[in-house]
């Protein structure tokens, strides 16, 4: 994979995602994007922008929390394209399709996953899906965009065409194929571990089957799941919850559809075998070397796990299950590999679209949004390490419960300790809050905005 040299004092990428979900693939897409990006940019900074962002916040997002998107409207837009030299679209759902079932509310962001910014510079398009009816303005939207837009399967691909899209689009896997750089497995074994000792994960090492709950009815899947544990000759069952129901009288290990997206993946990765029930959760077991099948009864992401693996792989109904299984002993067909280098040189090419951006507009920022730029990244650093103590001080914490039993004044201190951390966390996002409220109130001024084409040459000078 191609690295392109750092950057003294970069640009900035708006990534719009729906991260404010909790859901595991929309948890994963922006992550891994974020890492991707910033991986090959050097010194930018990728903002998070979700439909409603921070003012709908969920535990499964871990405290990364993003910009609220906001409604449509001609200063909204000026402000995405003032504030970033690129906008990537990159969203979990279908661009196209109504957010409102999935937010539960109506969303005022609905417009920019179907028409953009419609000025320019476009947001670019990367790695995502097509509603299967495709509305007049996503058309336009993909012929405006600065690079070939790419989607996560042909079906979208061929959906754009029959739209009348003449433009090229490009094809790539999902990026939850990428999810082991983000998080590696060494990692996710230590986090396994920690959830074992709390009691979340079967106990003294066992291996265990996930069946991530569809949110059709899990009573027809129940047996199948059964059968499939015992050919298996795997003893226990932890349900990965979409947020649908979970049948409490199963007997089996349990993880909740809001738990951070570290502990979900430590789950998954420590899996003798998955049952995926999405793209996402079949893409991120294959990154990690498990055995996996995905159940799609409607059959709505088999086009996409065919990018990076055998349709075999794939069952409508739940008695295919353990032949399934079967197949993947004997299955050689292992399409990552080509898989992850179409999305990496995809990257490596919206990593290129963002320097051409920047290039063009003069490559210079003021000292003070340099200053800003390096506070914010401070910020982040402490947020991270913060994130890493309060990991650490987890694990204290179950070997001292393990160690006390239930109750006593160790379980005191650790809550007054987790207490403090929380707070020093809360204070973390309000001094970056505090930050982003000065820049935007700087970018704001006419003094700022009259000056602009003054500090491009004088940037294009020095």
């Amino acid at each position: 994979m191609r690295e392109l040299p750092p950057k003294p004092s970069g640009g900035t990428i708006g990534l719009w995602c729906g991260s404010d979900l909790p859901g595991l693939g929309d948890q994963i897409a922006a992550r891994v994007l974020v890492r991707e990006l910033r991986h090959r940019l050097g010194d930018w900074q990728v903002r998070t922008l979700a439909p409603f962002g921070w003012t709908r916040p969920t535990r499964a997002d871990g405290g990364l929390v993003a910009e609220p998107l906001g409604e449509r409207t001609p200063g909204r837009v000026r402000e995405l394209v003032e504030s970033h030299h690129l906008n990537v679209a990159a969203p979990s759902f279908p661009l196209g399709a109504d957010l409102s079932g999935r937010y539960g509310e109506p969303v005022p962001a609905q417009e920019f996953f179907t028409g953009g910014l419609g000025v320019e510079p476009e947001a670019l398009c990367v790695a995502v899906r097509v509603a299967e009816e495709v509305p007049a303005g996503l058309v336009e939207w993909m012929a405006r965009q600065p690079l070939a837009a790419s989607v996560r399967d042909e079906v979208s691909r061929d959906r754009l065409r029959a739209a009348g899209l003449s433009r090229d689009v490009t094809v790539v896997p999902s990026p939850a194929l990428l999810v082991d750089r983000l998080l590696p497995t060494s990692d996710m074994r230590i986090r396994a571990e920690q959830l074992r000792q709390l009691g979340q994960l079967p106990p003294d090492g066992r291996s265990y089957l996930v069946v991530h709950v569809p949110h059709t009815s899990f009573t027809a899947l129940r047996p199948a799941v059964a059968k499939t544990a015992e050919l298996l000759a795997i003893g226990d069952v932890v349900l990965l919850s979409t947020g649908a129901p979970v049948p409490p009288d199963t007997g089996w290990f349990s993880v909740p559809s809001d738990t951070v997206l570290e502990d979900r993946l430590a789950v998954l990765s420590g899996a003798a075998a998955v049952i995926a029930a999405d793209e996402h959760v079949a893409a991120a077991s294959h990154a990690y070397g498990r055995r996996w099948v995905l159940f799609d009864p409607k059959g709505a992401d088999r086009a996409a796990v065919e990018q990076f693996a055998s349709a075999d792989r794939v069952v409508a109904r739940p008695s295919g299950l353990a032949a399934a299984f079967r197949r993947t002993l004997r299955d050689d067909d292992d399409r990552s590999p080509k898989a992850v280098r179409r999305l990496d040189e995809h990257l490596d090419a919206v990593a290129v679209a963002a320097e051409r951006a920047f290039a063009a507009r003069g490559g210079c920022v003021t000292s003070r949004v340099a200053a800003l730029v390096e506070e914010n990244r401070a910020l982040r650093l402490a947020q991270q390490r913060m994130r890493d103590r309060i990991v650490a001080d987890r694990h204290i914490l179950a070997e001292r419960l393990l160690e006390a039993g239930p109750g006593g004044p160790e379980l005191a201190e650790e809550r007054r300790l987790h207490g403090e951390l929380a707070e020093r966390h809360r204070e973390v996002l309000a001094q970056l809050e505090a930050e982003r409220r000065e820049l935007a109130a700087m970018r704001a001024t006419k003094l700022f905005r009259w000056t602009r084409l003054v500090r491009g040459a004088y940037g294009r000078l020095r």
